[in-house]
């Protein structure tokens, strides 16, 4: 560049001067400064393509720069975090090293209880081969129970049917004793069924007059109807019980008290029954309880006229079933 502007001043000077030389020389001299002035554009080109490449050089520069920090920063940041792993390494390996350690000391404990569990293996063995058998003698007995549990079972329904089918007779028995005797009904005298049994209830008025025990008229009808139905019903025992009220019975001869006189009227009724009816004997019994099972204890004239009277009790035969208990 120096060059050039050197240059320049000398052919400016020689401008001046050329007036004073030849013309060869001015030729040759104006030559050269257009040479000169083509050298001095090129080298301006040149000097802005070395500032626009020198900016860019500039630029690089710069960004590298940053890069350069940048890259700093990392490794700082590389470092403190490779510090740290090798920190957390160093822990984890102690870690290890412990976890190493308690596994072993945990492997002993197991493999002594191993041996302590091997070393009982057979008195286990012997406990449960004397549990099964137990278990299979404690079987067997329970099936035998439930084989006579079964059997029980079977025992008992046939005994249930047994009993349903006498609650069916005695329930079709006082159907038959009520429909017989359904015209005496509210003359003091009532059918009822209670505990397997059926009760004729007569009122002392309705068979006897007062302490006797000769059996009137009306009476006397109810028990021939009776012993129509007790001529079909073979199974059937009767049991007839005389029943006083607690006003003292003075009486003479053969019958002294209330003891006397119920028997009496119990066996009144057995021989009508008997007198009516094709029945048994051995079916009948005559029971006299005097004051002794009265329906109402109050010692009223109510309650003494209630008292007063005659029970025919109609029992079915339960033989079958006593012999079933009695197998059982």
């Amino acid at each position: 560049m120096k060059k050039v502007i050197i240059l320049l001043l000398g052919l400016f000077v020689a401008a001046q001067f050329s007036s004073c030389v030849t013309k060869q020389k001015y030729n040759e001299l104006q030559s050269q400064y257009k040479k000169c002035q083509d050298d001095l554009t090129f080298a301006n080109s040149e000097n802005v393509d070395f500032s626009n490449a020198k900016k860019q050089l500039s630029a690089q520069v710069d960004a590298l720069t940053q890069e350069s920090e940048q890259l700093k920063k990392d490794t700082l940041s590389l470092s403190r975090r490779l510090r740290q792993s090798e920190r957390d390494l160093a822990k984890a390996t102690k870690d290890y090293d412990d976890l190493l350690k308690d596994f072993a000391e945990l492997n002993v404990n197991n493999q002594n209880q191993m041996n302590t569990l091997l070393g009982n293996i057979d008195k286990y063995k012997d406990d449960l081969n004397a549990k099964e058998k137990l278990l299979n003698a404690q079987q067997d007995s329970l099936e035998d129970a439930k084989a006579a549990l079964a059997l029980k079972e079977a025992r008992i329904q046939e005994m249930q049917n047994i009993l349903n089918q006498k609650d069916a007779e005695v329930k079709a028995l006082k159907d038959k004793v009520s429909a017989a005797l359904k015209g005496f009904e509210g003359s003091g005298l009532n059918v009822h069924e209670k505990d397997g049994k059926v009760y004729v209830s007569m009122d002392d008025k309705l068979l006897f007059a007062s302490g006797s025990w000769t059996i009137n008229e009306k009476g006397l009808n109810a028990i021939q109807n009776l012993a129509k139905v007790l001529e079909n019903e073979k199974e059937i025992f009767v049991l007839i019980e005389g029943h006083t009220d607690n006003v003292p019975y003075r009486g003479n001869g053969q019958v002294k008290d209330n003891w006397d006189l119920s028997v009496m009227r119990a066996t009144s009724v057995v021989r009508a029954l008997l007198q009516y009816g094709d029945i048994e004997p051995v079916r009948l019994s005559a029971s006299g309880r005097s004051e002794y099972l009265p329906i109402d204890s109050a010692n009223t004239s109510e309650a003494r006229a209630k008292n007063r009277r005659t029970e025919i009790i109609l029992t079915p035969n339960l033989d079958q079933l006593f012999q079933l208990i009695q197998n059982n």
